[in-house]
């Protein structure tokens, strides 16, 4: 197993929540910050590192854009 670290941003608070998953590869940790982001409509966006390295981010769509 590995640890990804997600941070997310809220649109309820300045600074974004960090958040660990454990998880097999990067293809499972996407999976994860796909539900943690769905999970609340305050959930921005994710940004998901491993070892201190940002891997890939993902954000809610906004509308009217």
């Amino acid at each position: 197993m590995r640890t990804f670290s997600l941070f997310i941003e809220d649109r309820r608070y300045a600074a974004p929540t960090l958040q660990f998953v454990f998880a097999d590869d990067e293809d499972a940790a996407r999976e994860a910050a796909e539900r943690v982001l769905a999970a609340s409509a305050d959930h921005l966006a994710i940004e998901v590192c491993e070892g201190g390295r940002a891997l890939f981010r993902h954000a809610r769509p906004t509308l009217g854009a």
